[in-house]
């Protein structure tokens, strides 16, 4: 990675064979997505489901606490949006884009990674949890960040009232690995990020196994301070890769 190599593809055809060729149709293109999509969508679904509970609970001051979950998610993964939206202003070479959907898997879970999750730095992915990789539902990413440095997946955490644990980020970045492995033939390595909003002292219980833990504030910042990995090229390889609807969906 970060270098032209024979192992590198030489034009988009070559780097993404499982992908049409041609402009994308709106409706398949990511890049259009608003931050927390899925989210809100969830949540008005919820919403017109049990809009009676709902309001009795605001009314007896006791909030529907799915409906209040789903606020808080929206606005965490707003929040970290407006963060990344000050880095792309800056640095446009950064690509991001907001609420990607996986498929459930339809087999009986993950395989092995094959090294490709492995970093050659300290807190790699070496050893993943033997319960995330046994999943098969879907994933929801927050926010996808492909950069010269890589390719990130975001949990955004908005004042949790509850334990965090970093199985989701970690089944998340594998799920993302395995599909962009899929997709293109550029040497990526997915690092999962779980960012805390409104949250001085971020905790996550267990074992990290190479996820970041940062708050908000920090997140633009350590981004950038990544050694870069990946050439120009690269990067817009993948992100015409990730920005389709049609990569996730398959």
């Amino acid at each position: 990675m970060g270098t032209d190599s024979p192992s590198v593809p030489v034009t988009i055809a070559d780097a993404l064979p499982n992908l049409r060729t041609g402009r994308l149709a709106r409706g398949d293109d990511l890049s259009n997505n608003r931050p927390a999509k899925h989210l809100i969508d969830e949540r008005r679904a919820y919403s017109r489901e049990h809009a009676s509970a709902i309001l009795r609970g605001r009314l007896s001051g006791q909030p529907d606490e799915r409906h209040r979950a789903l606020s808080r998610r929206i606005a965490g993964a707003r929040a970290v949006a407006q963060e990344l939206w000050e880095l792309v202003a800056h640095r446009p070479v950064w690509r991001v884009l907001h609420s990607i959907r996986m498929e459930p898997l339809t087999d009986s879970g993950l395989r092995p990674p094959t090294g490709s999750l492995q970093r050659p730095t300290t807190g790699s992915l070496q050893r993943p949890s033997p319960g995330w990789m046994q999943r098969t539902d879907a994933v929801e990413l927050d926010q996808l960040v492909i950069g010269p440095s890589g390719v990130y997946t975001i949990q955004s955490v908005y004042r949790p009232g509850h334990d965090i644990t970093a199985d989701t980020a970690l089944y998340a970045a594998a799920r993302t690995q395995q599909i962009l492995d899929r997709a293109t033939r550029v040497p990526v390595t997915v690092q999962p990020l779980i960012v805390f909003v409104r949250t001085d002292q971020p905790r996550v219980e267990g074992p990290r196994d190479g996820v970041e833990v940062l708050t908000a504030d920090e997140l633009v910042p350590w981004l950038e301070s990544r050694q870069p990995m990946l050439t120009e090229r690269e990067l817009e390889i993948v992100h015409l890769a990730a920005r389709d609807h049609r990569t996730w969906a398959a």
